[in-house]
């Protein structure tokens, strides 16, 4: 085709052309004006399925799990966090007790959860890093199933004993274990918990032999001391709180890498003779596993800007819970060393659900 015929092709002409439809008269020919226009019109149309698809999250209500019964320490900070949350992202952020088997059941129904960021677990150190190692058949696997947002808190375990109790520091009750092997006895809130883990977990490093005596929660084993039946125990601080005001039990080492706000004059487990030894009733957020990063990491920065605000502040303080807010890389982190740590503890000490 020569210059002169491709020049008459592509050269706009003032002719009108009939609409197709109506027969009416149309639009000027210019062949790339039409193609611009359509282009741009597609384009419009397109935006909002874009945007549609995209969508600004959140753009409904959230539901955050909390795989225990009303009341306990889990709740009473998943309820703190929820108000924060829904303020801050201007969503509904509900609140949604599922208890039931030490917490797995709650934890195996958001790791089956669409990873859309609208269904949120807080999970604690019992169903997400001790249950692999208690369950031969657990229905979900923390380092699969789940996206960590972020590690929310700790509430190191105190060694507790009853103020009747002879024993004045950890030195004395490993002395006194060692003297009459299996004779000294602890409580715990059940089989399988951080009570018990962590009072096994002090009889391996403290090379001692202990007896174990479960009950049916934390209030019966706090009562249990004080009343004598039982040594001592591993409890946590909001757990013991009421009776170490009230006089009626002793605090004689904090499991954790520093000392409590709450308890200052308490030394910590390594302070006290027993160095490395740390064991904490942990709270960690976070959602189904191929949750979209973008998502997890609006979540990770709410909980990070929700945990200094002073009344949040104020109550885990109250709570004995040390703010952690760990980036989701450093929770991920945390939770496989802790799924190894206490499945190391449960295999030496024979321990299983099953």
């Amino acid at each position: 085709m020569g210059a002169d015929k491709l020049r008459r092709v592509f050269q706009p002409s003032n002719e009108p052309i009939t609409h197709p439809f109506s027969g009416a008269p149309g639009c000027i020919r210019a062949p790339w004006r039409a193609l611009a226009g359509g282009l741009a019109f597609v384009a419009l149309l397109a935006a909002p399925v874009a945007q549609a698809q995209q969508g600004a999250y959140p753009s409904k209500p959230i539901r955050l799990i909390v795989p225990f019964a009303p009341g306990g320490s889990t709740d009473i900070l998943g309820r703190l966090l929820a108000q924060k949350l829904g303020e801050s992202m201007q969503t509904s952020v509900v609140v949604e007790n599922k208890p039931g088997a030490n917490g797995t059941i709650g934890c195996d129904l958001v790791a089956k959860a669409p990873p859309d960021g609208y269904t949120v677990i807080l999970g604690d150190v019992g169903c997400m890093s001790m249950a692999p190692g208690l369950y031969s058949r657990l229905p979900y696997d923390p380092l699969r199933d789940f996206a960590p947002v972020s590690l929310v808190g700790r509430s190191p375990l105190v060694l507790t004993v009853g103020t009747q109790s002879p024993l004045q520091s950890l030195q004395d009750l490993t002395a006194a274990a060692q003297a009459a092997p299996g004779k000294l006895n602890y409580p715990s809130s059940g089989t399988g918990g951080p009570n018990h883990l962590g009072a096994e977990l002090y009889a391996m490093q403290a090379k001692v032999k202990v007896s174990h005596i479960p009950y049916k929660g934390s209030a019966p084993s706090v009562v249990s001391l004080v009343a004598g039946e039982t040594d001592f125990g591993f409890l946590t601080a909001v757990t013991i709180a009421s009776q170490l005001n009230a006089g009626k039990v002793r605090a004689l080492a904090v499991a954790h890498t520093e000392r409590l706000p709450a308890m200052p004059n308490v030394p910590t487990m390594s302070e006290a003779g027993l160095k490395g030894f740390t064991a904490d009733a942990w709270f960690l957020a976070a959602v189904p596993a191929g949750t979209p990063k973008p998502i997890v990491d609006r979540l990770y920065a709410e909980i990070a800007k929700a945990l200094p605000v002073p009344d949040v502040k104020a109550k885990l303080d109250s709570m004995g819970v040390l703010a952690s807010g760990l980036d989701p890389q450093a929770s991920a982190q945390f939770l496989r060393t802790e799924v190894d740590k206490w499945r190391g503890v449960i295999k030496t000490a024979g321990i299983t659900l099953d």
